[in-house]
Formats: structure tokens, C-alpha cells, sequence
């Protein structure tokens, strides 16, 4: 390379670091066009393609770098990374496996192989694979957290604190951990007063980037709620969705017209009567986050006969890439892609998956979209809705940091998520009236105030044998990955009804759009 553009991919870099991505991707495609054999460029293209949540032009991008240089051991890797965040669990880990025997000590692939392992329920085989890398680098603060979230989903509480901790002494800017750690603590006990102060040192101290002000923001939110702090919590929930909602742009009308457009074509559909011979072991848990359906998720998958790959995301994907072209739903890919072969697509893809139970439970929440093409392709499944007070529900969506895969603004934005919980309340009152009697609707409210009777008649609805052990559901050892981990390892509480209560003057603008309810 010569020092012209040795100068411009070192701007580049920089520009990276502060996350311009479409700014370099104009100006990667611009210097490939006069240096098209620079795998540097293509792998930093591919790289900002991943950013942008692009990974079909990202994989293109890694393929262009490693064609010009074989030896590109960072495209390989990024590459196989690509691969599985569009679930294609196979390719990526030939990908990893091929970068480890080249060099068995190679960092980056055991990390990831075991990130892979991790999505595919193969938890022993990742925190192996984590803990091998550990051996080889204990200095990394992010292996820290990756272990710490495994032992999560196992229920180790305790060991996935210390590990946060530790990742904390390695790097005490590494807010990450601090908000991770905000959600397993209790900060009612004094115990805890010295994280917490920690949390505000930093916010306060530090030169910290949007990202980790983000980070602590929320998790300084959760803190001085468990002190019942309701004043200063909501000024940090209030900051932190600010940040968060700066750079992500409105989709509310997108998914006006979409509601209007699935509605339309639904209507207009004569379904077929269910074949009682045809598969039926397949439960889906939907709603809106924070709306129970984890609680509902961990009762269900107490069952002996019950495995839940949890939010796998795939059916509501695949629809959506299938039935939406240029930002609108297309008639023609529906009907196209109701006489394609996906149910047997579905099934192939859960088959990655490490669940050997006669029952697939899959909580993927915005499936809500698509009930209409659950029934079609799996007319026997179990749907499950759950849904809460109104308020609460936005409340606990406002108070809590979603992962970084889900760009919606709505979540972060109080008029924008107003208007999004009436679209999911208006398409639910419509699957409801299409499929009378078909969908069974689980109001957290009552599950909880009512747990024996109302745990039996879902069990009962699931057309399972009763097991006593759902109505032990917290000490149901089954891993499962979510958001709410914490509170669904513990027994049944009544805390979170009515909690709004709380903030009532701070979240107006919800309420008020909420009021076009009554």
C-alpha cells in the first residue's frame, strides 16, 4: 500500500472508533473502486456493513478480502461471525473450527465458537470453550462477562456475579458489567452501596463514551429504585433512553401501514380446518417485552416433556425478508411464500439446537405480527399471549436496556412506544376475533394474583399431562436466555403489579396516548 491511502484507511480507522460506519462505507466504496485487490478495505467495509446491521454485504465484503488475501486470518474470523447472525450456525463453525486448527490458540475463534454455542443451547460446550480462552488471555474483561452470562441462564447467580467483578478489576471503565450487575443486585441491602457509588463516581469522573454513559444510566436507574428512589431513578431511566434513542430512527408509520396491510390480507383468507394428524408440538409465547412472557416461559418449560429455544427470532425474520419489499408488505411474496416449504425450514433450523424434548417452546415476542402465519403452517401449535396493565408494561419497557440487535427507537421514545402498544393492541383484538377461541390469552395480572388455577389451565391448553413441577417453576433448572433471567429464577412475586403507580407524573405522554385504549 502506498502512503496515500496508508493515510486515508488510517482516517478511516479513526472514524470507526467514534462509529461514522455510512461515512467510511461512501468513502471504502470510493478508494475499492481505484484499489479494488485491498483486503484491508473490504474487511473494514465488511465491518461497518456488520454495524449497520447489513450482513449479506458484510459477508460479500469478508469473501472480496479473503479472495485477495488467503491469509487475512480478521476476515475469516468476521466472516464467520456474519454467518451467525444470520444463523447460518453450520458455515459459521466450520469457519471457527478451520481458524483453530490453522492456529489452536487463536483467540478470537474459540471466543466465538463458543458465542455460537451459546446461541444453540450448547451451553456446557461454551463455557468450555470460554474458559479455554481464558487459559490462554484471563485478562480479557469481556470473557469475563460472556462466562457470567452463561452461568445466568444456568441459574449460578452467585459465581456470575464474581465474574462480573473480576472483569471490573481488569477494566473499571467496562460499564457493560456495571449494568449487568446492576440487575443481580439488590440495592435495598447496604451491602451493595459500594457498587452503586462506583456507578455514579464514573458517570460523574470518567471521559465515557455514549455507549457506557448509556450503560450506566440504566443500571444507576435500577439502583435507586431498589432504594425506593423513585425521583432520582426515573431522571436516569430518562437519560438513558434519551442517549439511546438519539441515533435510531421512527418506524412507527412503517409499522402503521404493515399492522393495515397484514389485517387486510388476512381478512381476506378462507383457513383450512386443522388436521389432527398434523405436528403439533410446537408452543408459542407472544406479547410485548416485559409483559410476563418470560414467567410463562419458565412455568411451561418446567414441564418434563417442554425444551424452549426462547427468542430465536427466526419465524418473525424469514416473513419478514420473505413478504416485504421496499420497505412495504407485497401481496404477491405473501401468497408466494405461503406455498413455499417453510414449515419444513422451521424445523430443519430448530434442529441446530441443543433441545431434546418432545415439546418446542418459541418466545419469540414480536411473532404477534404473524399469528396469521403460525396457523397456516402450524395449525395445531399452542399460542400463548400474554399481556399487562397498560402502564406497567411501558413502564418496565422505558426502565430497561434492550440488547444492541434491536435497533426500535419505540422502546426508547415515550410517544413512539404509546403508539406502538396501540398497534400490537389493535392486531391482537384482531387475531383474537380470526381465531376465536384459539389463542390463549394469559393477563400477567391475573396469573399472578391466581397462580395454582391459572398455571393448570395453561398447562391444560398446551395439551399437556399435568406436572407438578410447573408450579415450581423457580426451581426449574432448564437454561433460558432473556432479558428478565433474574426474576424468573425466583418464585412468583406481586411487586411489579400496579408499579407505575410510582411514576405516575413522569411518563405522561405514554399515558395519554395509552388513554385512546378506553
Amino acid at each position: 500500500m502506498n502512503q496515500k491511502i496508508n493515510e486515508e484507511i488510517q482516517i478511516l480507522i479513526n472514524k470507526y472508533k467514534f462509529g461514522d460506519y455510512n461515512e467510511i462505507l461512501n468513502k471504502c466504496s470510493s478508494l475499492l473502486k481505484k484499489n479494488p485487490n485491498n483486503d484491508f478495505l473490504w474487511n473494514l467495509a465488511g465491518l461497518c456493513f456488520q454495524r449497520v446491521g447489513n450482513h449479506l454485504k458484510a459477508i460479500t465484503s469478508f469473501q472480496n478480502a479473503i479472495e485477495n488475501n488467503s491469509k487475512n486470518i480478521s476476515a475469516k474470523n468476521n466472516l464467520g461471525i456474519s454467518y451467525k447472525s444470520i444463523r447460518e450456525y453450520s458455515k459459521a463453525e466450520k469457519i471457527f473450527k478451520d481458524l483453530i486448527l490453522e492456529n489452536e490458540n487463536y483467540i478470537n475463534a474459540i471466543v466465538n465458537i463458543a458465542n455460537l454455542k451459546k446461541d444453540t443451547y450448547f451451553f456446557e460446550d461454551a463455557l468450555s470453550n470460554y474458559k479455554k480462552a481464558l487459559q490462554i488471555d484471563e485478562n480479557l474483561p469481556e470473557l469475563h462477562l460472556n462466562i457470567s452470562n452463561i452461568l445466568q441462564v444456568k441459574n449460578e447467580m452467585d459465581l456470575a456475579k464474581n465474574h462480573l467483578f473480576k472483569a471490573l478489576e481488569l477494566r473499571n471503565d467496562f460499564c457493560k458489567a456495571d449494568q449487568n450487575l446492576s440487575m443481580l443486585l439488590n440495592y435495598k441491602d447496604s451491602i451493595n452501596d459500594k457498587h452503586l457509588s462506583s456507578m455514579i463516581d464514573k458517570l460523574q469522573n470518567t471521559k465515557l463514551d455514549r455507549d457506557n454513559k448509556i450503560l450506566l444510566h440504566f443500571g444507576l436507574g435500577k439502583a435507586f429504585e431498589d432504594k425506593k428512589n423513585y425521583e432520582e431513578s426515573f431522571k436516569h431511566f430518562e437519560q438513558g433512553n434519551n442517549l439511546k434513542k438519539e441515533k435510531l430512527s421512527s418506524k412507527i408509520n412503517f409499522y402503521k401501514k404493515k399492522a393495515e396491510d397484514i389485517k387486510k390480507y388476512f381478512s381476506k383468507i378462507q383457513f383450512k380446518k386443522n388436521d389432527e394428524n398434523s405436528d403439533n408440538n410446537k408452543i408459542f409465547i407472544l406479547g410485548l417485552p416485559r409483559s410476563g412472557t418470560t414467567l410463562l416461559e419458565k412455568i411451561i418449560s418446567s414441564h418434563s416433556k417442554v425444551g424452549s429455544v426462547s427468542e430465536i427470532g427466526y419465524l418473525y425474520d424469514h416473513i419478514d425478508k420473505n413478504i416485504i419489499i421496499d420497505k412495504k408488505i407485497n401481496e404477491n411474496q405473501i401468497t408466494k411464500f405461503i406455498n413455499s416449504n417453510f414449515g419444513s425450514e422451521y424445523d430443519n433450523f430448530l434442529k441446530q439446537f441443543n433441545i431434546k424434548k418432545k415439546f418446542i417452546l418459541d418466545k419469540t415476542l414480536t411473532n404477534f405480527w404473524y399469528i396469521g402465519f403460525i396457523k397456516i403452517f402450524f395449525p395445531n401449535s399452542k399460542i400463548i399471549h400474554s399481556y399487562r396493565n397498560p402502564k406497567d408494561n411501558c413502564l418496565s419497557i422505558f426502565k430497561n436496556l434492550f440488547p444492541d440487535t434491536t435497533g426500535e427507537k419505540w422502546l426508547y421514545d415515550q410517544n413512539e412506544m404509546g403508539e406502538y402498544y396501540l398497534i400490537y393492541h389493535d392486531l391482537m383484538k384482531f387475531w383474537n376475533k380470526l381465531f376465536p377461541n384459539q389463542i390463549y390469552n394469559s393477563e400477567y395480572e391475573n396469573l399472578i394474583n391466581n397462580k395454582d388455577s391459572k398455571i393448570k389451565d395453561l398447562i391444560k391448553f398446551c395439551g399437556l399431562e399435568w406436572d407438578e413441577k410447573c408450579l415450581n417453576h423457580h426451581k426449574n433448572t432448564n437454561p433460558i436466555k432473556t432479558l428478565s433471567i433474574n426474576q424468573a429464577n425466583k418464585p412468583i412475586y406481586k411487586s411489579s403489579i400496579n408499579s407505575s403507580q410510582f411514576y405516575e407524573n413522569k411518563l405522561l405522554e405514554i399515558y395519554e396516548i395509552l388513554e385512546k385504549l378506553n
